[in-house]
């Protein structure tokens, strides 16, 4: 069998080492289900379907060895976040409802990489219904993060940023709408794309009970699927399956190396500073992109402020998520929200969501409008602005509810969980754009840090061409120590 230090290398390595014949399919899948069962504490890939995997790596072998290829992704096995359709799979979405949903159709995103050549070996964990910044239900349990097991991996694909940072799965499809793929990643040292809104099919979506007749036949405002990795080219590659054919055109980055690179930085806030030891890295991440000649400017701002989009996600987000879901449990959110709207400046956007009145989505619309038209402006003479992913370290397991009641300290002052870890990711998520979260380095306490890289609309790839070129000059991935929790976290 293959070294298990195969198993921490990237998609794009791991497809070379099958081609030429250092590694079969069958030898990387075995890698894999070794790797979550000796590291079981991480809990994951919660979800596992060996019978049909090991059928068809063998059969990717075989079909290899004839001299032929099913894609670009052929014979790799992968995982899928618990929340999209997966064929023949429990598709439980982190709930016990759910427990025995197993659907005989792929979401459409699935089977792209399935007919790349991808074998989709098992499922991530996740918080139930997505409703958490950490990974954790009663069905499937606490995801631990692979750097520390005390703390979290974040949500709401914590079980597939932990996954690959623990050498689980070759490559990992998530979602993200105010930073579901783009924190986790973060905060477990690896990559995540959040493309361009509607470029990634977001169709077959786990149904939740208070899902309408028809709820699936609606393209969800926000929302993005999108690839997760141990590499950014391993990114550029999915996409090129996710996206397929016949979608808006995809353009190409407008550099190749580092003194080509026109990047403006923006590292800090006044509302909500940047933690200390996060700012650090950051600042030396830039610094060293500087020296190897990339064009940083540090000054220059676009006509967009964190608060406002940070606003308007909120109240967005909340009238699209809530746009579904039956009468009864609408009008009791509604009431619960008005309730505890004085509380925290999050509920009263959540709560204005609720009461919105068609002339005011509008309005909220126009603001849009105006936000989008201005990062088009900006980005004309700028190839990507770098900010933080989340402007601290992953977090310890707070399963306390409500949730937003949860506190945490961030150079020695109380922070609440939202809006605050969203502020950054919630600014290119409701202009729609893209932005790919690469690590940059280890803060004193040995904690991975994210650089979120954002670009102009359906220029992806320039965000992750950045994110090559950050790589190139940081190294990129590193494997966590897979240090176990000393206590078992609740759930």
């Amino acid at each position: 069998m293959a070294d298990r230090m195969d198993t921490f290398a990237t998609a794009v390595e791991l497809l070379a080492a099958m081609d030429t014949g250092e590694l079969t399919s069958t030898e990387l899948l075995e890698a894999f289900l070794a790797q979550i069962e000796d590291h079981s504490w991480v809990n994951a890939v919660v979800t596992v379907d060996v019978d049909r995997a090991r059928a068809e790596a063998r059969l990717a072998d075989a079909v290899r060895a004839s001299g032929r290829r099913f894609g670009p992704l052929h014979g790799l096995p992968i995982t899928v976040k618990h929340d999209v359709k997966v064929a023949g799979m429990p598709s439980t979405y982190g709930s016990a409802t759910l427990r025995d949903y197993v659907p005989d159709e792929d979401a459409e995103a699935v089977a792209r990489l399935r007919r790349a050549g991808a074998i989709v070996f098992g499922r991530t964990n996740l918080p139930e219904f997505a409703k958490d910044g950490q990974s954790y239900n009663t069905l499937h349990g606490t995801t631990a993060n692979p750097w520390n097991g005390d703390l979290t991996p974040g949500g709401s694909s914590g079980g597939s940023a932990a996954a690959l940072a623990a050498g689980m799965t070759g490559l990992e499809l998530g979602s993200d709408m105010g930073g579901s793929i783009r924190i986790p990643a973060s905060w477990c040292g690896v990559t995540g794309l959040k493309p361009t809104w509607g470029i990634v099919p977001v169709s077959g979506g786990v149904p939740s009970p208070d899902d309408p007749p028809g709820a699936e036949l609606v393209v969800p405002d926000i929302a993005a699927a999108g690839p997760m990795a141990r590499g950014a080219a391993d990114l550029d590659l999915a996409l090129t399956v996710l996206s397929g054919r016949g979608g808006p055109a995809l353009a190409p980055p407008r550099f190749s190396a580092h003194r080509q690179l026109r990047a403006v930085v923006w590292l800090d806030d006044d509302v909500l500073p940047t933690a200390s030891t996060t700012l650090t890295v950051l600042e030396d991440a830039c610094r060293a992109l500087e020296a190897d000649g990339a064009c940083i400017d540090y000054k220059k701002r676009p006509n967009v402020t964190l608060s406002e989009s940070e606003e308007l996600f909120e109240i967005l987000f909340m009238a699209d998520v809530t746009g579904g879901i039956g009468a009864g449990d609408f009008e009791a959110l509604r009431r619960q929200l008005a309730a505890q709207r004085s509380a925290d400046p999050m509920l009263a956007w959540h709560h204005r969501a609720l009461e919105l009145t068609h002339r005011e989505w509008l309005e909220l619309q126009r603001r849009r409008l105006r936000i989008m038209a201005a990062w088009e402006e900006f980005f004309t003479d700028v190839d990507v602005l770098l900010t933080p992913t989340v402007f601290t370290t992953a977090l310890a397991h707070d399963h306390s509810e409500p949730v937003w009641e949860r506190t945490y300290l961030v150079d020695g002052k109380a922070r609440s969980w939202r809006p605050n870890l969203t502020r950054w990711c919630a600014m290119p998520g409701v202009s729609l754009l893209p932005a790919t979260t690469v690590p940059v380095g280890r803060t004193s306490q040995g904690l991975p840090v994210g650089m979120q890289v954002i670009a102009g609309r359906y220029a992806d790839r320039s965000t992750i061409r950045a994110a090559m070129l950050i790589e190139q000059t940081l190294g990129g991935f590193a494997r966590p120590p897979m240090n176990p929790s000393t206590q078992r976290p609740a759930g």
